[in-house]
């Protein structure tokens, strides 16, 4: 026998052959290499009917080809009368059953018709797990039929098969290979499955293609040599009541790639893509996390491997997988939530700030030239409440109108947008935190809203957690500020954690502190591990929005802060307004987000990317109108392009409503037409290219599919325009 070792010579710099891996070919002989059975001979009277082999269900027959109307169905039809038969001189001829999952088999039953007359048939017997990789179970051989029975039994010794297949190369009675019916036998299943939520090795595979076993540095063998195209298959994986989570060992000098998690058959449901970066070796380990849609049941599962790079792709220690029947909650992970401000005010919307908060500088009424704080004009054309500005009127000719956040109508239009469009959920800004539990307008407006959000996110189906804005907060009380808030508020006042609306993660409500070790915000090294570590004493998940160079501790990030980021259990680093530019979102992806990213696997820490559609705030801070541009989506995109490459499947959109700088991803005014004529506006068309209103909400959304593996990776984004 032939045995094809795979050799390589790649950038580990040595050449590897061996057997470790390799599936080796059955060849099954009759008992001490003598010839096979006499096709005459009658099975039941050298083994006795009761032991018999059970004959095994097939869930389907196919064959290469057939003549005119004698079709592979017709072997399995019950029926001694009917029979396939393949195209007339054009061998070899095959047919094949599909059992629906790995059996043991170690016999097949083949028979023609009892009216016909006696004739030969020269054929193989193959068997398969995936209906692509084969492996002979018999080899090429003479069988006789014999009038009266005309059948013919075949045994082997016991093998694991889904597909078995006939190959036929002669027939001394016809042009083709010729069967009425294929049977397969074999023993009753008894194989308990195995649990796919524990820890897997990679070298337990059932079956694989292309890969070979070493030691691994972490003990035990890892899976190596892998190229585009291999393999791993494993048989019967209980999947418990919904597993929606894959995580792999793994480690790559090479440029990483992707493993395609797939159900039932090498080309079956694509289950998710978990993409794997380049750790620094191909001993460098560390643990990728990847959200897959949701797999329950028994599967057998195939692991695929894809990717362009030379020299092997990546190894592969161990896999498993989670499930939120048992996690309690994966709201976060894998997921694409987005920045809810909420803070938007108006005169006359009843709420105790009773003005024009946020829309305007001095909470009196927009005003053209002197009294406007926002970048882009939102589309209004979905709103049932909205209130008369000073602004001139559309070049449409409509009136120039806004809407409040404190209406709960506008709300839950911002919920159902995020339905709509494919957004999970909201992190909804808390700002302002404070001692003193006395009520005042501002506060009373901020937890109403809240609620509201709640409301929506319940009625919606979508997500949202508190996000704890740091900014401005005072440096001597901020930690016991935070604390007095959620324990006052937050839980005992308005019930938000308890909502089933709130995101948990791990089992864990989420909550989020945004400022930690930013240089121009509160907070010493330790007060900031004592907030984190009161958290989560509380049982809570603790996301930290950290500075762009939190791993360095340099520029935006203060030094000493190195344990504070580690002791989080996501970190979320800050890069709105930090470069622009396709060739910007490239420079950060080589010199930040692969470099933390690598960090964060490292040390088990999960990792939510800031995406950010474009920047300006001319209106509010006097800047360059349409200041980084939004390149008519290629710039957002761009970042989601790049995370993904990367390996990061996690993102944090900012932000949903963010008017005021021009961030806003909901829906805005996509030309002249929908501005005021007596006041700048930033509009969606600013950059040479039309877009309707939703293109932003629908532009997430998609990110949102490619991060889940449901799009495939694509430089240009699929979103149309329009």
């Amino acid at each position: 026998m032939a045995l094809n070792f795979k050799r390589r010579m790649g950038s580990r710099g040595w050449l590897r052959s061996g057997v470790g891996g390799l599936l080796w070919a059955a060849l099954a002989c009759a008992p001490e290499g003598g010839p096979p059975r006499a096709p005459d001979a009658n099975p039941a009277d050298e083994l006795g009917a009761s032991t018999l082999p059970l004959r095994l269900n097939a869930q389907g027959i196919t064959a290469g080809s057939y003549t005119q109307v004698y079709v592979a169905t017709n072997a399995n039809d019950g029926n001694p009368a009917t029979y396939w038969e393949g195209a007339a001189n054009a061998y070899p001829n095959w047919i094949r059953v599909d059992l629906g999952s790995a059996n043991s088999v170690n016999q097949v039953v083949l028979k023609l018709p009892t009216t016909w007359g006696a004739r030969t048939q020269t054929l193989s017997v193959l068997k398969s797990t995936d209906d692509v990789t084969y492996t002979q179970v018999l080899a090429p051989a003479p069988y006789t039929f014999s009038p009266s029975a005309n059948t013919v039994t075949l045994n082997f010794t016991e093998t694991s098969a889904r597909y078995v297949k006939l190959n036929f190369t002669a027939n001394s009675g016809a042009t083709g290979g010729q069967l009425s019916e294929f049977e397969v036998h074999g023993s009753a299943p008894t194989t308990t499955p195995r649990s796919a939520l524990g820890q897997l090795a990679a070298s337990s595979y059932d079956s694989q293609s292309g890969t070979q076993l070493e030691a691994s540095s972490e003990g035990g063998q890892n899976v190596a040599f892998i190229d585009e195209g291999d393999y791993l298959a494993f048989n019967n994986l209980d999947f418990g009541g919904g597993a929606n989570t894959f995580e792999a060992r793994v480690a790559s000098a090479g440029a990483g790639g992707n493993i395609e998690v797939r159900l039932d058959s090498l080309t079956g449901t694509l289950a998710g893509t978990c993409s794997i970066p380049a750790t620094g070796g191909w001993q460098t380990w560390l643990t990728r996390s990847c959200a897959i849609n949701g797999v329950s049941g028994v599967h057998n599962l195939y692991l695929k491997f894809t990717g362009t790079g030379t020299g092997g792709l990546f190894n592969v220690s161990w896999f498993k997988f989670s499930t939120a029947a048992t996690g309690g909650g994966n709201d976060v992970v894998g997921k694409l939530f987005a920045g809810y401000q909420g803070w938007f005010n108006a005169a006359g919307d009843g709420s105790p700030n009773n003005g024009w908060i946020h829309w305007s500088k001095n909470s009196s009424a927009p005003t053209p030239n002197s009294n406007v704080n926002f970048e882009i004009y939102p589309d209004l054309r979905e709103y049932t409440k909205l209130y008369p500005t000073n602004l001139g009127n559309l070049a449409n000719g409509q009136p120039a109108r806004l809407f409040s956040s404190y209406d709960p109508e506008t709300v839950n239009k911002h919920f159902e947008w995020m339905r709509t469009y494919n957004i999970d959920g909201a992190a909804l800004q808390r700002f302002g935190a404070d001692e003193n539990d006395a009520p005042n307008g501002w506060k009373t407006n901020r937890d109403s809203v809240a609620v509201k959000v709640k409301n929506a996110a319940e009625a919606y189906g979508r997500k949202f957690y508190v996000m704890y804005d740091i900014t401005g907060m005072s440096p001597t009380n901020w930690v016991a500020a935070v604390k007095r808030d959620w324990t006052a508020q937050v839980v005992n006042a308005m019930h938000l954690n308890s909502s089933p609306a709130y995101a948990r993660q791990n089992g864990k409500p989420v909550v989020c502190i945004w400022g930690i070790g930013f240089t121009d915000r509160p907070g010493t090294a330790a007060e900031a591990m004592d907030l984190i570590n009161w958290f989560k004493g509380q049982g809570m998940y603790v996301i930290g929005g950290v500075p762009t160079y939190w791993r360095t501790g340099t520029n935006d990030s203060r030094a000493g802060f190195e344990n504070v980021y580690r002791s989080l259990d996501m970190i979320s680093p800050w890069f709105v307004g930090r470069f622009g530019g396709l060739d910007g979102a490239d420079h950060y992806m080589a010199n930040q987000w692969q470099p933390d990213f690598n960090y964060t696997q490292q040390y088990g820490i999960a990792y939510q990317a800031v995406i950010w559609p474009g920047f300006s705030w001319a209106n509010l801070n006097a800047g360059p109108r349409n200041q980084i541009p939004r390149l008519h989506g290629d710039f957002m995109w761009r970042q989601a392009y790049d995370l993904k490459r990367v390996g990061i499947s996690t993102g944090y959109v900012a932000m949903f409503d963010e008017y005021d700088e021009g961030t806003a991803i909901a829906k805005g005014a996509e030309n002249s037409s929908m501005l005021p004529t007596s006041q700048y506006f930033l509009s969606l068309d600013a950059d040479g290219v039309a877009v309707s209103s939703d293109f932003y909400l629908r532009l997430a959304g998609d990110i949102n599919r490619l991060f889940k593996g449901q799009l495939p990776l694509s430089v240009d984004h699929p979103t149309s325009h329009q």
